[in-house]
């Protein structure tokens, strides 16, 4: 008894190549027209940059270099005070 509703066919070698070039024909036509947005829309292009530049720091391994020591503090004298 089979667990499936349908029964798997053994396919043709033109079913095979049909269902390659349909393949090939979708991803072009993605890839065409993620290009497209990305060259008409300047909004788009302003999104890739900050994706891009989120994920050059998340990559970064010089990043995570020690934290700085903290700057010298300054001493401040009472109003009052006689100079030395």
């Amino acid at each position: 008894m089979a667990i499936s509703p349908f029964s798997a066919r053994p396919s043709s070698p033109e079913t095979e190549r049909r269902r390659a070039r349909l393949v090939l024909a979708i991803a072009t036509v993605g890839i065409v027209a993620t290009l497209l947005a990305y060259a008409l829309s300047p909004g788009v292009r302003h999104a890739v940059s900050h994706a891009a530049h989120s994920v050059s720091h998340a990559l970064d391994r010089d990043a995570k270099k020690a934290p700085k020591p903290p700057a010298p503090r300054k001493i401040v004298k009472p109003a009052g005070a006689p100079a030395q």
